[in-house]
């Protein structure tokens, strides 16, 4: 699949309290790119499921008959930055789960490598930019913000 033959998914930008639906004179916009995609694969799952093994805690979307199991979302991103501290180390781990989580990318042959870089943005918050490449050219770029450790102590 390259991205001129990718049919897109529901264009979604990132709010302050998760994403929302891009809408145009009342219809919905598609992403033709691959950040919804990558969005979702990150963030879209049950944020108390991480993918270690399988469980109870998977997102109901996993749940419906014929998903092939290599389009299920797991998150295990998004679980594994509200669990933990944010520590150098744990911001290294979390580069690994995105990289994971994003993985399908180079099963579906859009992308050779997943680069992911994470970058510190104050007490809680994190920027994590993610490059796609396919043999050596950068096929799609993005970045996403996230509060790291929403799931601690409550917060």
């Amino acid at each position: 699949m390259t991205k001129q033959n990718f049919q897109g998914d529901l264009m979604l930008v990132e709010t302050p309290d998760g994403g929302d639906c891009v809408l145009d004179d009342g219809l919905l916009l598609a992403d033709r790119g691959f950040g919804t995609a990558f969005y979702i694969s990150l963030f879209g799952g049950n944020k108390d499921d991480a993918g270690k093994v399988k469980n109870n805690k998977t997102w109901w979307g996993n749940t419906l008959p014929g998903i092939p199991e290599k389009e299920k979302i797991v998150s295990r991103f998004q679980n594994f930055i509200r669990a933990v501290p944010k520590t150098v180390k744990n911001i290294k781990d979390a580069e690994g789960m995105a990289k994971l989580d994003l993985k399908w990318a180079i099963d579906d042959g859009i992308a050779d490598e997943i680069n992911i870089f994470i970058q510190s943005e104050g007490i809680n918050k994190i920027k994590i930019f993610i490059g796609a490449m396919k043999e050596g050219k950068t096929v799609f770029e993005t970045s996403f913000g996230a509060l790291w450790g929403a799931g601690i102590n409550g917060i």
